[in-house]
C-alpha cells in the first residue's frame, strides 16, 4: 500500500481571502482611509451607447445600481472633465438628465461613488464613457462615407463592488444578478468580472501599486484604465490604403482589409463575449461542448455569453496556485487574445506597472507550459464559415444549439419554439422517460 499522500489544491473562497489578505490587497493612507482596496468589478463594452435605446440602457442600469447600493452613493461626477464632488438630490438628477439628454455626438462620461473625495478608493461605484455617432453625413476626398448618426466607437460602463459583499451568498448573487441586468439592457460586445484592486478616482498615482498586487495574486484584474480596452472590443475594417481611404466599416466585413481584429482582454471569473467573439470558438454549440463540466456556467443574455470559470471569485493567492478553472476556461478562451498586447496602464518610465511588456506576461498568466502561441491576426477579413444545421436529438435539461421549432414525444402538444442557449425543459415521469427535443418543421409547416 502506498504512504504517497495526496495534498488537495488550496481553495480559498472570498471570506478567508479577504480575512487573510485585507492589507496586502490594499494601500492605507496616513488617515486610516484607503487610496485602493479590494472590490469585485464588471466591466462591459458595449455598442450602441450613443443612440436613444442605448441611453436608456445605461440610465436603467444606473438606476437599478442606485436601487440596490444608493444608499451608498454620495457623489461623483456628470461630465468628463468635471470635478469629483459629493452629490445631492438635484445632482443626481442631472447626473441622470446628462445620460438620457445628451444629443448624439457628444460622448456621456458620468459617475456614481462612495468615495468621499477624489483620494479615497470607493466600496461602490458605477461610471461610463460612451461613443459619439457622426453629426453630420461626410464624404472624404477619397470617396469614403460617414453617414449621419453613424456611431464613431463603443462605449464602455463599468462597476464595483466591495469585495465583503461576495464574503456572503446573498452578496455575491446581487454582484451577479447585477452583471446579468447590464447585460440584459445593453447591447454587450464583451468584458469581465471578478475580483480586482479598485483605486481612488486620481487611479494615475495608483497604477504601480496595482500592478503589484496584481503580479502576487492572479484573480485580480487590472483595470484601473478599463477606458483603454474600447478599441480592443471594438473589430473595423476598410478599403483602400491607410492614407487613402476607400470605404470604412465599422464592423469586420467579409474581404475588406483589417483596421482591428478584436481581441478580449484575459480571463477571470466571468468572460464575456460577443457573438463575433463565439463564432470565432466554432460558435454557441462547440463553445458548450469545448467548456462542457459541472463547475463552468455558461449563460447567453442578448448578444453576449457570459462564461463563468467556478462557483466563486478566485483570488490565486500564492499558496492556492493559478485557479484551475480560470486555467480550464483559458485554454479554450486564450485564441482570442491579442498577442502582441499595448499597455494596461499609463507609461510612466519611473515606476513598474502593466506597460506592453508586462501586460502581455499578465494577459497570459493562466496558460500552460506548453501552449502553444495564439494565431497571428489576419489582414483580410475572411468569408464567413458556413456550418450545417445542428438537428439532433437534445436531451432536456440542456442548452438549445440552433434557434428553430423543437418538440418531444415526452409530452402530447410540446412542439415550440427555442432560441439558441435557451434549456430545454425536462418533463419527468414521461411514459416515454428521458425528454429528449427533436428538430421540428418550420412554424408554418404543417
Amino acid at each position: 500500500m502506498s504512504n504517497i499522500e495526496v495534498t488537495k489544491p488550496v481553495v480559498l473562497t472570498p471570506f478567508a481571502a479577504y480575512a487573510r489578505y485585507l492589507e496586502d490587497l490594499s494601500v492605507r493612507l496616513a488617515d486610516n482611509s484607503f487610496a485602493v482596496k479590494p472590490g469585485v468589478i464588471g466591466t462591459v463594452y458595449f455598442a450602441g451607447g450613443s443612440k436613444p435605446e442605448g441611453r436608456r440602457g445605461l440610465l436603467a442600469c444606473f438606476d437599478r445600481f442606485d436601487e440596490l447600493f444608493g444608499e451608498h452613493l454620495i457623489s461623483g461626477k456628470d461630465e468628463d472633465l468635471a470635478k469629483f464632488s459629493r452629490k445631492t438630490a438635484k445632482g443626481i438628477e442631472k447626473i441622470r438628465k446628462v445620460i438620457i439628454d445628451s444629443p448624439e455626438y457628444e460622448q456621456v462620461s458620468v459617475m456614481r461613488s462612495s468615495a468621499p473625495n477624489p483620494l479615497t478608493a470607493p466600496d461602490y461605484q458605477i461610471a461610463t464613457l460612451t461613443g459619439r455617432a457622426s453629426p453630420m453625413n461626410y464624404e472624404s476626398p477619397e470617396g469614403f462615407k460617414v453617414a449621419k448618426g453613424e456611431e464613431k466607437e463603443i462605449s464602455y460602463l463599468k462597476f464595483s463592488v466591495p469585495m465583503e459583499l461576495v464574503t456572503r451568498p446573498e452578496g455575491q448573487e446581487q454582484y451577479e444578478q447585477f452583471l446579468r441586468y447590464v447585460c440584459e439592457q445593453l447591447d454587450v460586445c464583451g468584458g469581465y468580472g471578478g475580483l480586482s484592486a479598485v483605486t481612488a478616482y486620481n487611479y494615475h498615482n495608483w497604477q504601480a501599486q496595482e500592478w503589484a498586487i496584481a503580479e502576487r495574486f492572479s484573480g485580480i484584474e487590472v483595470d484601473a484604465c478599463a477606458h483603454f480596452g474600447r478599441e480592443e472590443y471594438d473589430p473595423t475594417s476598410y478599403e483602400g490604403e491607410p492614407y487613402n481611404l476607400k470605404a470604412v466599416y465599422n464592423y469586420l466585413h467579409p474581404g475588406a482589409k483589417v483596421g482591428r481584429w478584436g481581441f478580449i482582454k484575459s480571463i477571470n471569473w466571468y468572460t464575456l463575449m460577443g457573438d463575433v467573439f463565439v463564432e470565432r470558438l466554432g460558435g454557441d454549440t462547440a463553445l458548450r461542448a469545448a467548456l462542457d463540466r459541472a463547475d463552468i456556467q455558461i449563460e447567453r443574455i442578448n448578444h453576449c455569453t457570459l462564461v463563468r470559470a467556478g462557483p466563486i471569485p478566485r483570488l490565486g493567492a500564492p499558496e492556492e496556485g493559478l485557479p484551475e478553472p480560470y486555467v480550464f476556461v483559458n485554454k479554450v478562451l486564450r485564441v482570442l487574445r491579442n498577442p502582441k498586447p499595448d499597455g494596461l496602464h499609463w507609461y510612466d518610465p519611473q515606476l513598474q506597472n502593466a506597460d506592453s511588456k508586462n501586460a502581455r506576461a499578465w494577459e497570459a498568466r493562466f496558460d500552460l507550459p506548453n501552449a502553444p502561441p495564439i494565431p497571428a491576426t489576419p489582414t483580410i477579413v475572411p468569408q464567413p464559415v458556413k456550418r450545417e444545421p445542428v438537428r439532433r436529438s437534445v436531451r432536456g435539461g440542456s442548452p438549445c444549439p440552433e434557434a428553430g421549432w423543437w418538440q418531444t414525444p415526452a409530452k402530447a402538444g410540446s412542439r415550440r419554439y427555442f432560441e439558441a442557449g435557451e434549456i430545454m425543459p425536462v418533463f419527468a415521469g414521461s411514459r416515454w422517460g428521458e425528454t429528449n427535443w427533436v428538430w421540428s418543421a418550420d412554424e408554418n409547416t404543417q
